[in-house]
């Protein structure tokens, strides 16, 4: 601390201090006084000596004619120690905190991990890591027991964390901003506490311009790293969504990363209307590519984004909202005539392919007027619009489903105009309207026979695999047969419904992408008859069960079974289908496989010795129960079936 002579001196430098005459000759007039009393109140404010500006205001103070004297006292009497005590209670939690150990880690280790931590310690004290000085070594939020964790730092980021508020810190802009500003932009630490709230206040100022400066200053991976988040800065939206899109084609055969590519894009793009308009935009652009070499996929790639954003739009902002939106998106004025008239035809229609355990999608009937006027566009219409609207999966779904919807007496007075219109969407350069028409025909003509009691075609079979949407309209036909009760109380030729379950079983061994439509045809039926239409019945459903997963459609079959079928088929019925099951996996298992496994099993009330095949798989994953990473619950679900 300076000396009252010391401070005297450098302040009686000069004549440009701004002090006039009256000042140094002690007689301070009302504006100086005004100052002092300003001084001296932030002089008592407690700690200020530890303040940055503290020695410009004791200049200050002393330059208009207070005492020195009065200044050091005034700074004395009003230091408290807050950074030091801050700064020893922080050691006390570091000293007194449990040491971080697993089930298999013995106190020698956690020593000489502790140990070994010290020793890669910076001369700043904190931690070097990747993710900075407040993360573990496994790149995660630093727990307790890490030294890094308990900083002083560390407890100013909770706090802000904890009492952020938007608007108050927006308050920053009004006027110059803060000197202080700039190094909270510049800090890696800083950043990552405003980009924590970034999801959470989406409108922030403060959290945009930390946005923006890191987007401008190249550190692109700490923006990209905030996911959905960033997608409310459309400057940046564009470039993060082609990184996605790129990691998607990029991504190649690892499903678990595309999938995971694919549900990041999907959150950025329905973060708000806005955003959903910008991301469809974007696709119908890439879908336009004419690059002989990259077209193909490109058009591929957007046309399945966009199917899946739309139905990720659906569930969140509404299908009405999403379909009022949908003309925008039209590339021409006759394409939005269609779409709006598609729009009405689906107007009461969940929109997308997905089902849950407790929904499946509406089959019921469409209005005949928005038929045919949809109809009428495409057939008489002078100026004829393109096929997309028609092409629109949730368009084609329920046209199918009208066309092969089952009546008691067996007429259909809308199929005609239904296959009019599924012919227009299906054909391509590989296939005329004609030859979709007669495939659609040819799958009416199965299952007509296949109610009959008839030996099924082997040609009319092999006409309607080859045409996808015929095969589709077959899966469409035996759910609204199955799950109707008139149905039901009509007398059944032979084993009409075995076989009407079977073809569906070959279907999905043909088709793929119709997997997931046999699985939610299969859940309906198996809602409406699980436990009203007899053992045969339930018996054939599962045994369709078991053909998907041996198709290939394994976790999303096994995991409708745990959420959906249990609550409509008895425990003997899940504990057959589950050996089944077994019978056709086989280790190593994965662990969602597994997970779903335990869960059906605890279900259907399974007990050891009732299945070896169920036995063994039991006791491997029991085995392997850490390598699984298994929760608390999902290993007491697993004792459990070990008794």
């Amino acid at each position: 601390m300076p000396s009252d002579s010391e401070v005297t001196h450098g302040c009686d430098r000069g004549d440009g201090d701004g002090v006039d005459d009256d000042a140094r000759a002690g007689v301070p007039d009302e504006a100086t006084t005004a100052v002092l009393e300003e001084i001296e109140r932030r002089m008592r404010t407690k700690d200020f000596i530890m303040e940055p500006e503290a020695i410009d205001d004791v200049k200050r103070y002393v330059a208009a004619g207070g005492a020195p004297s009065t200044a050091i006292e005034t700074l004395s009497d009003n230091y408290r120690g807050y950074a030091a005590m801050t700064s020893l209670a922080v050691q006390w939690l570091r000293v007194t905190a449990p040491p971080r150990r697993g089930t298999c880690t013995s106190p020698m280790k956690t020593s000489g991990d502790s140990t070994a931590k010290e020793g890669r310690r910076g001369e700043s004290g904190e931690q070097e890591t990747p993710q900075g000085p407040n993360a573990d070594e496994d790149g995660g939020e630093a727990s307790w027991g890490s030294d890094a964790r308990f900083d002083e730092m560390y407890f100013l980021e909770t706090l802000a964390r904890e009492r952020f508020d938007a608007n108050k810190a927006d308050a920053v802009f009004e006027g110059r901003p803060p000197a202080w500003l700039d190094g909270l932009f510049r800090s890696e630490r800083g950043r990552a506490v405003l980009f924590s709230l970034a999801e959470k206040n989406p409108n922030s100022l403060l959290i945009s311009c930390a946005i923006q400066h890191a987007w401008q200053r190249g550190m692109r991976h700490e923006v990209r790293a905030l996911g959905p988040a960033a997608a409310a800065y459309f400057s940046i939206f564009h470039e993060l969504m082609a990184d996605h899109i790129n990691g998607i084609v990029v991504s190649g055969t690892d499903a678990v990363r595309r999938r995971e590519l694919i549900e990041r894009l999907k959150s950025m793009c329905c973060q708000s209307i806005g955003t959903y308009v910008f991301g469809q935009l974007m696709l119908a652009s890439l879908g336009r590519d004419e690059d002989d070499a990259t077209a193909s996929v490109s058009r591929t790639i957007a046309a399945t984004l966009s199917e899946e954003i739309e139905e990720a739009a659906a569930k969140l902002h509404g299908a009405a909202t999403v379909r009022r939106i949908a003309p925008w998106l039209a590339t021409s004025a006759v394409d939005v005539s269609a779409k709006y008239a598609t729009a009405d035809l689906l107007s009461s229609r969940p929109v997308g392919s997905s089902y849950s355990a407790d929904r499946t999608r509406d089959i019921g009937a469409l209005a005949a007027g928005d038929v045919k006027k949809l109809l009428e566009m495409y057939i008489t219409s002078d100026e004829k619009p393109t096929v997309v609207p028609l092409r629109h999966p949730d368009v084609l779904y329920n046209l199918i489903a009208e066309a092969f919807k089952w009546t008691p007496d067996n007429v259909n007075r809308l199929r005609g105009e239904c296959f009019e219109l599924i012919a227009l969407a299906a054909a391509d350069e590989n296939i005329t309207c004609d030859e979709v028409k007669d495939a659609l025909n040819a799958a009416v003509a199965v299952i007509e026979d296949a109610k009959l009691g008839k030996d099924l075609d082997k040609a009319q079979m092999e006409k309607v695999f080859n045409v996808p949407v015929a095969s589709a309209g077959i899966v469409a036909a035996v759910r609204s047969a199955l799950t109707c009760e008139a149905y039901h109380r009509v007398v059944q030729v032979g084993n009409t419904n075995e076989v009407l379950l079977q073809i569906l079983a070959d279907i999905a061994r043909k088709h793929v992408a119709l997997q997931g439509a046999v699985l939610e045809a299969l859940t309906a039926v198996v809602n409406v008859c699980g436990r009203s239409h007899g053992d045969e019945l339930v018996i054939a459903l599962v045994d369709l069960g078991c053909e998907l997963v041996a198709a290939g459609h394994v976790i999303p079959t096994i995991t409708t079974a745990c959420d959906s079928w249990r609550r409509s088929l008895e425990a003997s019925q899940i504990r057959y289908f589950a050996e089944e099951v077994l019978e056709i996996a086989g280790p190593p298992y994965s662990r969602d496989f597994a997970v779903i496994m335990i869960h059906l099993l605890d279900s259907s009330n399974y007990r050891k010795k009732m299945s070896k095949t169920v036995d063994e798989f039991v006791e491997e994953v029991a085995l392997k129960r850490r390598e699984l990473k298994l929760s608390l619950s999902e290993v007491n679900k697993l004792d459990h079936l070990l008794r």
